[in-house]
Parts: C-alpha cells; sequence; structure tokens
C-alpha cells in the first residue's frame, strides 16, 4: 500500500505541474503520465480481482496513449502556437493552486466513506477535479480547456478508485470510452473554429456576443 500511496502521490505533482506549464506538448506528456500512473494505481489495488486490471490496461491505452496521440496529431494539423496561454501569472497560478490543493485536503476527510480501500486518495482525487476546473477557466486556447476537463475526469476516476472497491468493469470501460469520444468530437469542433476564425482563442470569441 505504500507503494501506492507514493503513486498517488505522484499523480498529484502532475496535476501540479499542468497547471505551471506553458507548453502545450509538456501538459499532454504530463497528462499522458498521468493516466500511466492511474493504471499503476488500478493495478496496485487489484489484488486479484481481475476488473481493476482491466481498468487499469484500458486507462493505459485510450487516456496513457490514444488520448495523448490524438491531441499531439491535432495540435499539427492546426498549425497554432503550442504556447499555453493564460489569464494568469504561472505564480498566481502556482498560488491558486496550493490554496485550491489546501482546500481539498482540510475538507477530504469529511468526504471519505466507511471502509474506503484508499481514503488517502479521496483529497488528492478533489485536487485533481479543482486543479482541471482552475485550468478551464484560466486558459484562452479550446484545446488547453480540453486538457484541463480532462484532468478533472481523471480526478473522478481517482476518486471512484479511493472510495469504493471500483466500479464496475463495463462502467469503467464506457467512462474510458466516454472520455475518448469527448476528445474527438472537441476535436473536430476545434477544428470547425479554426476553419471559421481563423484561432482557437476563446477570450478573443467573447468579443462576438452582442
Amino acid at each position: 500500500m505504500e507503494v501506492v500511496n507514493t503513486l498517488v502521490l505522484a499523480v498529484l505533482a502532475t496535476g501540479f505541474l499542468m497547471v505551471s506549464r506553458r507548453s502545450l506538448d509538456a501538459v499532454i506528456r504530463l497528462y499522458a503520465l498521468q493516466n500511466v500512473l492511474l493504471a499503476l494505481v488500478s493495478f496496485g489495488l487489484a489484488k486479484g480481482e481481475l476488473h481493476f486490471v482491466l481498468a487499469g490496461l484500458a486507462l493505459f491505452v485510450l487516456k496513457g496513449v490514444a488520448i495523448p496521440w490524438y491531441l499531439f496529431w491535432l495540435l499539427d494539423r492546426l498549425e497554432v502556437s503550442h504556447e499555453v496561454e493564460g489569464y494568469l501569472s504561472v505564480s498566481f497560478s502556482l498560488l491558486l493552486a496550493g490554496l485550491l490543493t489546501a482546500l481539498a485536503f482540510r475538507v477530504g476527510a469529511v468526504f471519505v466513506l466507511p471502509e474506503a480501500p484508499l481514503p488517502q486518495g479521496v483529497p488528492v482525487a478533489l485536487s485533481l477535479v479543482l486543479l482541471g476546473m482552475l485550468s478551464m477557466v484560466s486558459r484562452k486556447k479550446a484545446i488547453s480547456q480540453v486538457l484541463g476537463f480532462l484532468a478533472l475526469e481523471n480526478g473522478v476516476f481517482l476518486l471512484a478508485l479511493s472510495e469504493s472497491h471500483g466500479l464496475p468493469l463495463f462502467v469503467e470501460l464506457g467512462v474510458a470510452l466516454d472520455a475518448f469520444a469527448a476528445v474527438f468530437l472537441a476535436g473536430v469542433l476545434i477544428f470547425r473554429i479554426k476553419g471559421e476564425m481563423g484561432h482557437v482563442d476563446t477570450a478573443r470569441m467573447r468579443a462576438l456576443r452582442g
């Protein structure tokens, strides 16, 4: 269990780094690493239960490999700057990330269910949800907001692992496929936005409101 707790802390570290990095390539790689670590957490909690192993494999293949590959392909096709443009400076983003993480650890114990297999994972999961929301509202490009949503979704997955003995396999596979479908549809939408507007900066789109 000590190894699993270390992996959970490593997942939290990737969430912090995703908030602080200003390169989309680096953020996508960190997202891939976060999913690989979550897959290892799932393997660590398996204890002979096959559905944990299969859920971890699905997470590794779909969210650790397929989605990052698609996002890199999308970046190349869009031919936009790979710089993460945000409303906040790096130092202020990190300060907010620290405050949100402290809040999650402060209130996390309230959300731990009796006999939760990984109670230490609950505040980390809440932190990932809050850090994902922070990325979504503080960044300008649509693709970086999609990455914030994906980090938020990883927090929900870790919460399910921490609070229960795993969701039924078909539910976990369905969630992973839904995430892949959501990213694919977001990619199509971003292509349309780029084709119509010539950019994917959501801040500039607000100026179009009447």
